[in-house]
């Protein structure tokens, strides 16, 4: 963590010594909630989830230098919003760093409700992001904060939940990563359930809500076919989702700085490191609520997919899901590593792609044979070898060589070239579904 801060971590993390002086007497947090805006309304700054002393709402208001003029306004609205309801403690400002990017913290009290919030301002003039940085440029910015307040002893969880403006969190949600099953657990994130909603106070128009339901339905639909065939990457990557532990955060070196995907390819890392366990909906574990609405605030991701089937032409019918045979194969993929390791062969032959019966079972292996030399699986089988005493370590080194990333570009690559994409009434029809919708 000591290495990470010093020399990974966002320039706002090494400002905390100097914030934190500034409100002498300051109580430690119970637990810490990161949360980028960008062009958002105040309303997520409704109460917090309860919990066993006061919270730390991190509120990281950004946008980049190529920011519109609508997207300012709305962010000095919402910064002009937190200062009005909440009593400033603390505050600090800092020139340009070695990035040449200057920025301001501010810790404010909130009067009604066990919260305060520590408000980062990357969205005045010269305090900007840059163009590429994005949502996964705040989301570091404010986790690395949580996780150099956490390191000083500031935030007594080990967690560091990360949501967004536009879900509704459930009373539930700090008991969640609390609870008395996690103990002990080297769990390296959690993932909170979750379910998309048409909110009362945004109503959005029935083409956008039955989009957002496609979506949501692809999203569950991909992580049942991959817990079918056995992947340890079967789990939802969505950043509104997450609570990471604190150093595994560190140990991957935090959430890379991009546009988009930023929540893809950390939960990728820290499979890699531990455990990602997805919660299970429950009474005490309430599942979040996301506001179904388009967005262009990122270029991929769920708003910019639910702009994109909300203007096809019938979605039900042109929106495409994965064909379930792609999980069958991925499935045979997994299950051949035993048998190539009593082989000691790196040779990608037909006994470890067997187990497709149809009439097109050729055409189906030679895809899947032909995706995996293209990836070069037969020089992972090489590393694994040399590196693996037994099965379980060779079966862990090739699962971290064929990570999430290699599965969805194994899964794309049989889709592009043996087994196209499918309609929802098709998909609903085909036999192989009906194993995976019990996973749903």
């Amino acid at each position: 963590m000591e290495k990470y801060l010093r020399h990974y971590a966002e320039p706002e993390a090494a400002a905390l010594d100097d914030l934190l002086a500034g409100w002498p007497g300051l109580e430690p947090w119970a637990n810490v909630l990161v949360i980028p805006a960008c062009n958002e309304s105040s309303r997520f700054l409704r109460p917090p989830p309860p919990c066993e002393g006061r919270s730390l709402l991190i509120l990281v208001i950004n946008q980049a230098d190529s920011a519109s003029g609508r997207v300012a306004a709305g962010n000095q609205a919402l910064a002009a919003t937190v200062r009005a309801q909440f009593e400033p403690q603390s505050r600090i400002a800092r020139g340009p760093s070695a990035a040449g990017r200057a920025y301001q913290l501010e810790l404010l009290r909130d009067p009604r409700y066990p919260r305060d919030v520590l408000l980062v301002d990357r969205f005045s003039e010269g305090q900007t992001l840059p163009v590429k940085g994005g949502v996964g440029h705040a989301r570091k910015i404010g986790a690395d904060l949580a996780a150099g307040l956490i390191h000083r002893g500031r935030i007594q969880s080990r967690w560091i939940h990360c949501s967004d403006a536009d879900v509704q969190l459930p009373d539930s949600y700090f008991a969640c990563s609390h609870s008395s099953r996690l103990a002990g657990a080297e769990y390296a994130a959690l993932v909170y359930p979750f379910r998309h909603v048409n909110a009362p106070h945004n109503v959005q128009h029935p083409d956008v809500v039955r989009a957002t339901q496609l979506y949501e339905q692809s999203l569950r639909y991909y992580v049942a076919g991959l817990r079918c065939a056995g992947s340890p990457y079967a789990f939802h990557t969505i950043g509104s989702t997450m609570a990471l532990d604190a150093n595994h955060y560190a140990k991957v070196r935090g959430f890379p700085r991009r546009e988009a995907g930023e929540d893809f390819y950390l939960l990728n890392k820290l499979a890699k490191v531990g455990a990602v366990l997805e919660l299970e909906a429950g009474p005490d574990c309430a599942p979040i609520e996301i506001e179904s609405r388009c967005s262009d605030r990122v270029p991929f991701g769920t708003g910019a997919a639910v702009t994109r089937i909300a203007g096809l032409d019938d979605p039900e019918r042109d929106f495409r899901f994965y064909h379930p045979a792609v999980f069958d194969l991925l499935r045979a993929w997994l299950e051949s590593w035993p048998g190539i390791w009593d082989s000691r062969s790196c040779t990608l032959n037909a006994v470890v792609l067997n187990g497709s019966p149809d009439q097109d079972a050729g055409k189906k292996q030679r895809a899947l044979r032909t995706g995996l030399e293209k990836m070069k699986a037969t020089d992972a089988l090489e590393h694994a070898f040399r590196q693996g005493k037994d099965l379980e370590q060779f079966t862990r080194q090739m699962h971290i060589w064929f990570d999430a990333f290699r599965t969805l570009k194994l899964i794309h690559f049989l889709r592009d070239h043996a087994l196209p994409s499918v309609s929802y009434s098709e998909l609903r029809a085909d036999q192989g579904f009906m194993r995976l919708d019990s996973l749903i």
